[in-house]
């Protein structure tokens, strides 16, 4: 983003914040976006928890016999949900910012504060477009790996 003493909104435009339907929609959207960041804090929560239960109860999947997946002990879980958490509290925090930020956009109509929010709409988005891309790549690579894997004799799922 450029540096905000650089940006100089025209005097001449008349400002998208004085406008009513724009106002409307800013303040639902600002509305949405706070609550989708609030439940994504709460989801955030409740992961963590769940990763703390599989730090502390999990270690107990790798004592039952025959478990297929006994590698997965609460210790390699409960990094897994730990990261997962962080992986989702970022984009809740870009949402929540840009709620707050667009609130404080159409109380002020400093469209400043509008350009900010955008900004945090922007790190939104590009945040999960690039997870987007990173899963992605990874299902293609598992397919190749399966495909690899079964061309290599296949019976390697049936253990």
């Amino acid at each position: 983003m450029e540096p905000l003493d650089t940006i100089n909104p025209d005097p001449q435009q008349p400002s998208l914040l004085k406008t009513d339907y724009v106002r409307q929609m800013l303040s639902t959207t600002a509305k949405w976006a706070k609550f989708l960041g609030i439940i994504g804090f709460i989801a955030c929560g409740f992961v963590i928890l769940a990763a703390l239960s599989m730090f502390t109860l999990g270690n107990t999947l790798s004592e039952i016999p025959n478990m297929p997946a006994a590698f997965l002990t609460g210790g390699v879980l409960g990094t897994i949900y730990l990261f997962a958490a962080a992986l989702y509290f970022f984009p809740s925090r870009y949402l929540y910012q840009f709620a707050e930020k667009l609130n404080l956009a159409l109380q002020s109509e400093d469209e400043t504060q509008l350009i900010l929010a955008l900004d945090k709409n922007k790190s939104f988005f590009k945040f999960v477009g690039i997870t987007a891309i990173v899963v992605i790549g990874l299902y293609i690579l598992m397919f190749f790996g399966i495909m690899a894997g079964m061309a290599m004799g296949g019976d390697f799922m049936t253990h």
